[in-house]
């Protein structure tokens, strides 16, 4: 009986370390503050000001100001 108690307790703090570890590296780095690309900061333009439709289909919209814009951000002008 004691042996089975045990096995438990193993299997049950197994299981929970293989919850917590995960979680706290998740935590030490989370994704949302790592700065975006200058490729998905230009991606942008494709959401604003956004899409109509017409007989051929829906047409997206690009404003030529604001991906200018978002060509002199930081992460697209590092480099330059």
């Amino acid at each position: 009986m004691s042996t089975r108690r045990s096995r438990a307790l193993l299997v049950t703090g197994v299981a929970a370390g293989l919850v917590v570890v995960p979680a706290v590296a998740a935590f030490a780095d989370p994704p949302g503050i790592d700065p975006p690309s200058c490729e998905q900061t230009l991606q942008r333009t494709h959401l604003w000001p956004g899409t109509i439709e017409t007989a051929n289909g829906p047409v997206t919209l690009v404003s030529d100001a604001y991906d200018s814009y978002l060509a002199a951000s930081p992460e697209c002008t590092a480099g330059a």
